[in-house]
């Protein structure tokens, strides 16, 4: 405390000193200063707020001013026509919009449940907003963040129908110009509810709508799905409606009923959580078996569309998708866009081989009869760059009952033709099998889904098989031994790997079972949904092209109507397997086809070779050919709609045959090869072992000749000699072992396998048994 206070004592001069310094004139000048230099700052920051204030409501109101307008007649009426070209640029056709399937119906004409169940999908508070949710007016400015997903999902019903019908999608756009949009959709919806209200509004965007198919409107969906009117929609079927609308790609009641139950189940709780629909209610919807009766009624019904065939019918499907996927377009935008948008669409098609093809079929068609209206379906395309050259969905003009493209859209059962892709593909390719690997075709029994099965046989088991032979005669057995040693999951990759987009991984169907196409069921091409013929060509296209794939594409370049491009559909190939894999598969595909069962699709001509492979379905119900030359790949499907036994002498492999001579001869092709990789080597071996065949030993086989001249992949090849066969002498006469006392007439050398048999198979005659190899002629002593 003593030296706080002498410390805080001044002397009399030094605060005269101090006071003198304070009061003196440079001292306020300086202060004055720094005030003045203060005021300035401040000044100078408030007119920059000024003049930025200034620019932002002068560029609001230019951004508001350039909007476009929003009435009645936009919102209803806004048409251009969409040109098609073929490969040349020759026009294909024309979409006007005139295939539309629309029915008008006023608000008071649709059911208070579907007006409910949409307003529970899109947008809960559509009554309490005025046009605009004010948290997506922030988040609006966030376009490459997870807030500009976010926003997105929380636009308005007004902002939604402002932009399927006035706005193009603004992903293609800059930051800038994204911005800009963002703000004229916000501005349009508030203004367009202060002019129209909000139950016009609902009714103008219940109308709007895109349902799948040509199907635009509520009306139009219920008269199709329900065969009733909107105002007699009922809570479930409401509920259906407006999941469907969502995305019909993706939640189809028909194609994708699960999709669309889930979602469905969602916006009924929503429904109840918004108190517009009772627990009862509710629970009534919930346990309404609609999807069966959904079923029924489309079955009976024939579909229509504007394109005037199967192709134009798959360009559309396309562009749909990629406008959604690529360009960021809602279902109903990308619609609006194909059949009322004005684009040109430049297209994969050449004409002259999509007459050939027709030609083709016609042909085959009249030669079998139409008693039954067998169906078929055919892509055709160029393995190296994706472009499908020509495209048979169905019989000339029908539609299938499903309304959908048999080439593109069907799934059918693919039965053996998958096991070359899905087993001996990545069993060569990853697993480390050869060509030459041995496996018993005989009675297998394995476990599937918990219970018990067995391979079945088509006449009688094979016995030894190398992987070649499992191929050529379609053996069930050694393919799923094959699977069982590399693993299900390898199988189903690959297949996902070569594009089949209809696998299932796992889910439950519509009773809660869980099924799975991860199950060894992949081995024999039984599936949950089957195939469709457009990927199980792509797949086989990624054999032809030496193991690059590439995805089947039918339009080239998408143009706006202001001749801007939108994007062009070019294709990069990705190496999805080894080269040698490719090629070994392929060399055994061109047996199937030279000396095989399918010699029916031998094209005959010496410098062109052809590869291909055919199945039938069990019960016969789908017959499939596909097959490639170095320059094409063509892949065909026969059957009936209704999955009928077939009992017409149909033969896909001739047809495929017909079209390739034709297609190849037209474009003056004569000559090609499938190019051998360098570290392919070639040894023979004894087909019932796979080692090094013996002479004098393996080609005298009781059997007959076991040996082969097989194609490896360098460091792979056997090394060791077969030791499988052994060489006896035996009496004819007593049929055992020789001794020295038969006389030389009666010995013979035979030459048995060496097996412990399983069973009875083909092998069973020549196998050396214990009692033979203990036994002695006893006849001549």
């Amino acid at each position: 405390m003593i030296k706080m206070e002498v410390s805080m004592k001044f002397g009399e001069n030094e605060i005269l000193e101090r006071e003198q310094k304070l009061f003196s004139t440079e001292h306020r000048f300086l202060n004055r200063l720094r005030l003045d230099a203060l005021c300035f700052q401040l000044f100078l920051l408030l007119a920059i707020l000024a003049v930025i204030s200034v620019c932002l409501i002068g560029a609001f109101r230019g951004i508001v001013s350039s909007a476009p307008t929003v009435n009645e007649k936009q919102i209803l009426t806004s048409s251009k026509t969409t040109i098609l070209y073929d490969k040349d640029g020759n026009e294909l056709q024309r979409l006007d919009g005139s295939g539309i399937r629309q029915n008008y119906v006023a608000l008071n004409k649709i059911s208070m449940a579907a007006r409910n169940a949409f307003i529970a999908a899109d947008d809960t508070e559509y009554y309490k907003h005025h046009g605009v949710d004010i948290r997506n007016f922030f988040y609006a400015f966030y376009p490459d963040s997870a807030s500009a997903q976010y926003a997105g999902s929380r636009r308005t019903l007004t902002q939604k129908l402002i932009r399927n019908q006035i706005f193009v999608s603004d992903n293609n756009s800059s930051s800038m110009e994204r911005i800009v949009q963002k703000i004229q959709e916000q501005y349009l919806a508030v203004q367009f509810e202060s002019e129209v209200g909000k139950d016009k509004i609902l009714e103008y965007y219940l109308n709007t709508l895109y349902f799948g198919g040509n199907r635009i409107g509520i009306g139009a969906a219920a008269e199709y799905y329900f065969d009733k009117k909107a105002q007699d929609l009922t809570i479930s079927e409401s509920a259906v409606l407006a999941a469907l609308a969502q995305d019909p790609a993706v939640y189809d009641p028909v194609e994708q009923q699960k999709s669309n139950s889930n979602k469905r189940t969602e916006i009924l709780s929503v429904m109840l959580n918004m108190e517009t629909i009772s627990e009862d209610e509710y629970e009534d919807a919930l346990g309404d078996n609609i999807y069966i009766s959904l079923q029924t009624a489309n079955q009976k019904k024939t579909g229509t569309t504007e394109a005037k065939n199967y192709y134009v019918s798959a360009v559309i499907s396309q562009v749909i998708s990629d406008l959604k996927e690529r360009a960021g377009y809602s279902a109903t935008q990308a619609y609006h866009a194909v059949y009322q948008g004005g684009l040109k669409i430049y297209t994969c098609l050449d004409s002259e081989i999509q007459s050939i093809c027709e030609k083709e079929v016609e042909v085959q068609r009249q030669r079998t009869g139409d008693r039954k209206k067998l169906q078929l379906s055919l892509v055709f395309m160029d393995q190296s760059t994706g472009k499908v050259k020509a495209l048979i969905g169905g019989r000339q003009g029908e539609v299938p009952q499903t309304g959908g493209n048999r080439a593109v859209d069907y799934t059918r059962q693919p039965g053996s033709m998958l096991t070359p892709l899905s087993v001996w593909l990545p069993a060569i390719d990853t697993a480390g099998m050869t060509l030459g690997t041995v496996q018993d075709d005989c009675l297998y029994s394995y476990s599937e889904n918990g219970h018990q099965q067995n391979t079945r046989d088509q006449n009688e088991y094979q016995g030894l098989v190398t992987t070649r032979d499992s191929i050529l005669k379609h053996l069930e057995s050694p393919a799923v031994q094959a699977m069982e040693s590399f693993g299900i999951q390898t199988g189903y990759d690959y297949l996902k790997k070569l594009g089949f987009s209809t696998l299932v991984e796992k889910q439950e169907d519509m009773d809660g079972n869980v099924i799975s196409d991860v199950s060894l069921s992949l081995a024999s091409g039984t599936l949950v949904n089957g195939v469709s013929n457009l990927d199980l060509t792509a797949a086989y296209g990624v054999l032809a092209n030496e193991g690059k794939s590439v995805k089947p594409i039918f339009y080239t370049k998408l143009v706006d109507k202001t001749g801007n491009i939108l994007f062009k559909n070019e294709q990069k190939s990705s190496q999805l397997l080894e080269t040698a894999s490719a090629w070994l598969i392929t060399n055994v595909l061109r047996e199937y086809i030279e000396t095989g069962a399918g010699k029916a699709a031998d094209l005959g001509i010496e410098k062109l070779p052809a590869a291909g492979y055919g199945a039938s379905t069990k019960g016969n119900k789908d017959q499939w050919f596909t097959g490639y030359t170095p320059y094409y790949t063509a892949g065909i499907w026969c059957g009936y709609d209704d999955s009928g036994m077939i009992t017409s002498d149909i033969s896909c492999e001739t047809l495929w045959k017909q079209i390739m001579k034709q297609v190849h001869s037209t474009k003056k092709i004569e000559k090609g090869s499938f190019k051998i990789p360098d570290d392919i080597v070639a040894c023979n071996i004894c087909t019932k072992c796979g080692k090094l065949a013996v002479e004098d030993l393996c080609n005298q086989a009781l059997s007959g000749d076991t040996v082969r001249r097989e194609y490896f992949v360098s460091g792979t090849q056997p090394t060791e000699n077969c030791d499988c066969h052994v060489k006896y002498r035996v009496c004819k006469k007593s049929g055992k072992l020789a001794t020295e006392k038969c006389p030389k007439s009666q010995v013979e050398e035979r030459v048995y396998l060496i097996k412990e048999e399983q069973g009875t198979t083909k092998d069973t005659p020549y196998v050396l048994t214990p009692k033979l190899r203990s036994s002695q002629c006893n006849i001549h002593k």
